[in-house]
This record gives C-alpha cells, structure tokens and sequence, in this order.
C-alpha cells in the first residue's frame, strides 16, 4: 500500500518528522491518486459476524454563530447571485462531485434538474457496492467508468451526507439493492486504515482525510469507535482524529510563530498552502470530531488556536490577492474565482469554529468577520461584472478547471455567507 506520505507526517502515532512531501494543486477538483477499492462484486450477499462492529449514530448538537454579521440588501443580492450559479450547476445530474456541493449548501432535500431527489438520484446512478469480507456495502468510485469525477477525494459524499443531518438509517437504492446511509458508512469505516507503525494508509496522502475523517467521526462515538479494517489494521477514530489535527496543527506553525511574532508571510506553497483551499478543510475536518468529543483537552487548545490563526491569515491574505490583481489586470478573472474560494472557505471555517465553542471571538475578530461578509459582496459583485457567474456553464468549454471552481467556491460561499448571517446551523 502507499507508505511515503505517511511516513513523512510527525504524530504522537508514531511516525517520522513531516518533510512537506505532500502535492495538492489546492483545487477541489485536482487530480489526486485514487485510494483503492475492494474488489466490486455481484455475488449473492453472505451472513457474516459482525463482532460487534460500531454502530452509527446520528448527529445530536447544532447552534449556529454566537458571532452574526447583520444581513444587508447587499449581502441579500450577493446570496442570491450565489446561490443561482450553486443551484444551477449543483443540480446537474451529470456532475455528482458539484451536486454534493449543492446539498451542502440547499440540505439534503435537494432536487436535481431532472425532478430527481439529489441524495437518493446519486447513489441510484453512481453508487457501487463492494464485498468487504463477505458482507456487501455501498460506496462511491472516485470517478465512472467514463471519467466522471465522483469523489476526488475520500468519502467527499458521505461527509456532505452526515454534515447535512441526515440519519444514518435513511434508507438509498444502489445498484438495485436497498442499503442505509449507515451501510455506507460502515464500508468506509471497514475500508480505512492507518498503520501506525508502517504508515501505509487507505488515504493518498494527509491532504485526502479531512473528508473522510469527518463523515467518520460524525456518525461514531468518542473513545468508543474501534474496528478492524478490512486489511487486518486494528483501528481506533480518535487516533484517526488527533492524526489529522497534529498534520493541521504542523502545516500551520510557520503561521502560528509569524502571528506571535508580529509578521507577515507569503503565500508559497509552502505549510497549509500546499493542501487543498489553502488549509481550509483540514480545520474544517477537525472541527466537528473536536466539538463532539474526539481527542482531549490539549487537541481542543491546538484546534482553537486555529480561530486566532485564520483571524490574523485574513486580512493580509486579502490584501495578496489585491496586489496580484493590481500586478496582472489580465488575470482577474481567475484571482476573483480564488478569491471566492478563500473567503467561502474562510467564513465556513470560523463559524463553524465558533458555534461549536471551539473558539470564542474576540472584538476585533468581530470586524474581521465584518470585513469578510464585505469582501465577499465585493468579489460577488466583481464575478458577476466580469460574466463568471452568468456564463460558467460558457467557461466550461475552454476551461474545466475554472468551471469547477466558480462552481464548487460558490457553493462553500453560500454555506459560509449564511453560517456568517447566522441563518445556517452547525451540526456535530
């Protein structure tokens, strides 16, 4: 299995010093390796044991923001701008990866294009089920047969599934068989795997879990979630947790001391640049296990320093995107469509920090959140001037990649912008 990425990562798990070996274009969409599969079956289903095998359980907290930035008719214009390239584009049945972006930002009672329901029309059309030691189960492929992308990265469906609120005994059809929510949850459990001591892994590389970690964590139960893989690799979700954090809390520390320090950085690719959304997900994988109880007291510390750092990363990484507007005019199509990712993201992971209690906001922190809202009505505004949220589906034909992005970005827009107007809730 593949070992090299894992064993670059520094963790209380036992592994060796993090070199920074890890590659992600920082796109939602990037090409990342594809974490192996059990073989696909069609065999009769086999009464197996299931030796106590965790059980999942739903969700049972939501709050939303102690910290609402007050709605404006400006923040109202740029929420429906928002979510009508969202809606539009995230209700195409062709495309499962932008539809579970969609259902992340309208809820699980999505309908596509077609009049089909979102959630159960994705697991009819591009679910699979697998033998996992004799016991059939449901998942998804990262990509069909025909090359539709699917989940770039690990369990991206079942995250936006759990996040959602859905509970795990709702009932889906996939390949013609009737499974649970749950079911799918249990392949991904039986199919991941971190070896402490070799370090191979069912995930790619530390830039593959934040998905995974979360849908996990989501429907388990603090200290309580220990299995064996389906590869012999006894496991425990709040190692699986606190692994995730440490890779977080490591990438970020050139932030950490540049803050304490007074300073200022670059943005090269270097630390949580070099992870997909700049870093954004790995906080947001780690926010939902942290709140519902995974790790301890110290892991609640390091995650809360996150809220200071995305604080103090704010203004100047605004202020970056500014000056490379002003160096290359020519570009400001694509710095505009960054621009969206970072702010979406960045409001989704601050709110979501804050309504679980993770991290409390102080008085400035309130004007960067302020600031936010702004920026991202400004950035709303600019995309649509320059025809990015009228003619994506247009864009699309000279550049996927963009497509994808004004696509997914104002997804996580709409999610974040209504966490910040304190309409959206937290669920963990």
């Amino acid at each position: 299995m593949r070992t090299t990425d894992f064993l670059a990562v520094a963790t209380g798990l036992g592994l060796l010093a993090l070199s920074g070996l890890i590659s992600c274009t920082g796109s939602e969409t990037s090409p990342e390796p594809v974490s192996p599969q059990p073989e696909q079956t069609t065999a009769q289903p086999q009464a197996v044991e299931t030796g106590g095998f965790p059980t999942p359980k739903p969700l049972s907290q939501s709050a939303k923001t102690p910290a609402p930035v007050p709605a404006s008719p400006d923040a109202e214009r740029a929420l429906v701008e928002l979510q009508k390239v969202c809606k539009t584009y995230g209700s195409d049945p062709e495309n499962p990866w932008a539809v579970a972006h969609a259902i992340l930002a309208f809820g699980p009672e999505l309908t596509l294009s077609n009049g089909e329901p979102a959630v159960d029309y994705l697991y009819a059309r591009y679910g699979q089920v697998y033998d996992i030691g004799g016991e059939r189960l449901p998942s998804f492929p990262a990509k069909t047969a025909d090359g539709i992308p699917v989940e770039p990265h690990t369990d991206l469906i079942l995250k936006a599934v759990t996040e959602s609120g859905l509970p795990p005994e709702r009932q889906v059809l996939v390949q013609g068989e009737t499974f649970t929510l749950g079911d799918h949850w249990e392949h991904s459990l039986r199919t991941t795997f971190l070896d402490k001591n070799t370090g191979a892994s069912s995930y790619t590389s530390p830039n593959d879990m934040p998905w995974g970690v979360q849908a996990l964590a989501s429907w388990g139960t603090p200290h309580q979630t220990q299995w064996e893989a389906y590869d012999g690799t006894d496991m425990d979700l709040d190692d699986l947790v606190k692994f995730e954090l440490h890779v977080l809390t490591s990438e970020s520390t050139f932030l950490y001391k540049a803050m304490l320090g007074g300073q200022s950085f670059k943005k090269e690719r270097q630390g949580v640049f070099n992870y997909t959304c700049g870093g954004a997900h790995l906080v947001q994988g780690a926010v939902l296990p942290i709140a519902q109880g995974y790790g301890n007291a110290q892991d609640r510390e390091k995650l809360a320093s996150q809220g200071a750092i995305l604080a103090y990363r704010y203004p100047i990484e605004r202020d970056i995107y500014a000056q490379a507007r002003k160096q290359a005019p020519s570009q400001s199509l694509v710095l505009y469509v960054q621009e969206l990712k970072f702010i979406g993201h960045w409001l989704e992971s601050m709110h979501k920090l804050m309504a679980t209690g993770i991290y409390t906001p102080t008085a400035t922190d309130q004007l960067v959140l302020t600031q936010a809202v702004g920026d991202l009505i400004e950035t709303t505004a600019a995309l649509k001037r320059l025809g990015a949220l009228d003619n994506a589906g247009t864009l699309r034909e000279s550049n996927e990649q963009l497509y994808l992005d004004i696509v997914g970005d104002s997804c996580h827009a709409v999610r974040g912008l209504e966490l910040a107007l304190g309409r959206g809730e937290v669920r963990w």
